[in-house]
């Protein structure tokens, strides 16, 4: 596993030789200008439903302005065990190409970008306050066949810009779990029991920390991993996204 890895810090060089960062837009291909956000070029940033003003407190979904709290009708009835969750960009298609992009069509270097991304929220919501980040694991079937995780690979650069360490070893995926956006939020649940287990408490024990996923949709499996980290020690857990829906 060490030498899969290392070859994979390998690739990394070789990825950003063939697409040298904020040339290319990320999202059209576009021809950009070096100091270009992101590696996205200004019409399709125009486009990117960027999260702003109210949202949930603790879900970090965006909300309309009828809700009378800063609370979303999901996390007024049910129980997150995370501190709070934060994320960039409303899901839709746009935002769902990045991602789909990143996991599907195997473009390593936009988890640069999305990183970028989630970095720059993290300062907006001053959260700073994490001493490990952790990137929701994929079982290791899932990950041989796509060959990469693309939360660890998001986390490892997030990792860079904070001078945090990033940890892919303390929390595990030991159940291959189906995917869950085919699944009901009931069955979300029930397809997550016992998929996580902690093997490093030690490096978790009485510390913050920055779980890091591509997609926050209701929250099952980040809510799972943040409830397995705190049960075996953890003080708090955060969580960061690149993309979330919108509660109406």
């Amino acid at each position: 596993m060490k030498y899969v890895k290392l070859l994979y810090e390998y690739i990394d060089v070789f990825l950003n030789f063939i697409y040298p960062r904020n040339i290319y837009c990320i999202l059209c291909s576009a021809s950009i200008d070096r100091d270009e956000e992101y590696s996205i070029c200004y019409e399709c940033k125009r486009k990117l439903k960027f999260i702003y003003g109210k949202t949930c407190e603790k879900c970090g979904k965006p909300l309309n302005d009828l809700y009378l709290i800063n609370k979303c009708n999901d996390c007024v009835d049910n129980t997150y065990f995370f501190t709070k969750a934060v994320s960039c960009l409303e899901y839709d298609d746009l935002s769902k190409k990045i991602i789909y992009d990143l996991k599907y069509h195997k473009k390593r270097y936009i988890s640069y970008h999305i990183a970028e991304i989630i970095y720059d929220r993290l300062k907006e919501e001053n959260i700073s306050c994490f001493d490990i980040i952790i990137p929701v694991p994929l079982h290791e079937a899932k990950e041989r066949e796509r060959s990469f995780n693309q939360a660890y690979l998001i986390g490892k650069y997030i990792s860079k810009m904070t001078e945090i360490e990033v940890d892919n070893k303390a929390l595990l995926r030991v159940k291959n779990t189906v995917t869950q956006n085919k699944l009901t939020k009931e069955e979300r649940m029930t397809n997550l029991e016992g998929a996580f287990k902690v093997v490093n408490k030690d490096n978790i024990n009485h510390k913050n920390i920055l779980l890091v996923d591509d997609v926050f949709t209701t929250g099952a499996t980040v809510n799972r991993c943040s409830k397995i980290l705190l049960e075996n020690g953890a003080k708090r857990v955060y969580v960061a996204t690149l993309a979330t829906g919108r509660n109406m």
